[in-house]
């Protein structure tokens, strides 16, 4: 008898001796897949779609896995005692990323959720949902990034006056060529809603009560990519339907449907003339009657208490529009790959109909002053290693509100307030993987 025979006649024997046979039969042999090329079916990469792209086992679907971990620690000029000067920041992100291609072009689908822990002047906690989207060919649909939005606070550490909303959309981008596209979009307009009410009591103004929604943002985006950057042109167009009633008439009418809307124009300059992964970014913005757009809401800065707003309702029951701009620039430079500077600004306005103010008999103005406001900074940063960043930023913020102001709102303070700055420092550490 030869050995391999031997050994096919005595696999039971083996089986009942060893709990199992270490040495298939011929038929099993045959079945078995080698060991490279289970290998190579269970990390296949997908380098079409980008760095870091891998097949799910069976499947014709790409996947990447991403994240992010950061440790953040602020300092802010306190205005008061009871005032936090710092606060700690933990935040995480996960991010997964689905990609397959069809006969009709590439289907994506995206989620991403961000989870903070704050304490001090960074504020509450947060969990959020930043992403969950589908695209298909040119639709999109669920929630993304608004496509007004062009710079968005992606090498500062503090806010700049600039639109970054996510929010729900249903759009369809239209190529136009390699490198230009279009899109029109519906996007969630209850996410852009900014009233508020009027800084300080005895002002004859009301603050605009907004009823429910009947119509979507309509937004539009022309964007082109060429080599050297990209430049983009957008608008949005904003309803404001109010549950505010006509004074002085029975039955009370609803004040009249207004509409709001913004443009804003920007442009992304690549500088490899002056190192490896320079970028200038420039943009202004124009808003009537949609301030968020602007990225224009909340001023309020140590004992100055201001409360930005697209609308209120005067006296004689008529609907008053704020209007305002902004500008920014920012330029990222690298003195080496592994040390990156980032210089910004940003410049905003608020500004309101004449009737939008009365002066109190201590000097003080109430109800929605003209707002001009200035944030200007710079971080530092340096990359050891890939994926892992730490710097630090310095942010000078000041907020003027053209005309004396109370403190808190309150005229019984008899403290008036003509502008208010401050301070701000942070030092992070971020991993991106």
């Amino acid at each position: 008898m030869s050995v391999l025979r031997k050994i096919r006649t005595g696999s039971a024997a083996c089986a009942a001796i060893i709990g199992g046979c270490l040495v298939p039969t011929g038929s099993e042999a045959a079945d078995l897949p080698t060991k490279g090329a289970n290998l190579v079916e269970s990390v296949r990469i997908c380098s079409a779609h980008g760095t870091g792209f891998f097949a799910i086992p069976g499947t014709d679907t790409c996947l990447r896995i991403a994240g992010r971990a950061r440790g953040e620690i602020r300092y802010l000029e306190p205005g008061t005692r009871a005032d936090d000067a710092v606060g700690f920041r933990a935040r995480s992100r996960i991010a997964l990323d689905a990609r397959t291609r069809t006969s009709y072009g590439l289907l994506r689908a995206k989620t991403q959720y961000e989870f903070t822990r704050n304490t001090g002047n960074y504020g509450s906690d947060t969990f959020r949902l930043d992403e969950a989207y589908i695209q298909f060919g040119g639709l999109t649909a669920g929630r993304l990034e608004s496509f007004f939005d062009f710079y968005t606070n992606d090498y500062n550490f503090a806010d700049l006056i600039v639109s970054e909303v996510m929010n729900n959309v249903l759009a369809y981008t239209f190529k136009l060529g390699s490198d230009l596209s279009a899109t029109i979009a519906l996007e969630d307009s209850i996410e852009r809603r900014q009233f508020a009410a009027p800084n300080g009591p005895d002002f004859p103004g009301r603050e605009f009560g907004p009823s429910g929604a009947r119509v979507p943002d309509l937004v539009g985006q022309l964007l082109w990519e060429p080599d050297w950057g990209k430049a983009q042109l957008s608008a949005a167009v904003h309803q404001m339907r109010g549950t505010n009633p006509v004074p002085g008439l029975d039955p009370a009418p609803f004040v009249d449907t207004e509409y709001g809307f913004a443009v804003q124009a920007g442009v992304q300059v690549k500088l490899p003339m002056i190192a490896a992964g320079d970028e200038l970014w420039l943009q202004a913005a124009y808003a009537e009657g949609a301030l968020s757009y602007l990225g224009l809401g909340d001023s309020s800065i140590k004992d100055l208490t201001l409360a930005q707003t697209d609308a209120y309702v005067d006296a004689a029951g008529a609907v008053r529009r704020s209007r305002g701009w902004a500008a920014t620039a920012v330029f990222l430079h690298f003195w080496t790959p592994q040390i990156r500077h980032v210089m910004f600004g940003s410049y905003g306005v608020v500004e309101y109909p004449a009737n939008s103010v009365v002066t109190a008999p201590a000097g003080g103005t109430l109800g929605f002053p003209d707002t001009a406001e200035w944030r200007i900074g710079s971080n530092l940063g340096w990359i050891p290693v890939s994926g892992l960043y730490v710097g630090v930023e310095a942010l000078y913020r000041r907020v003027d509100p053209r005309g004396r102001v109370f403190e808190g709102n309150d005229p019984a303070s008899g403290r008036l307030i003509n502008a208010e700055d401050a301070l701000e420092a942070r030092f992070r550490v971020q991993r991106d993987f």
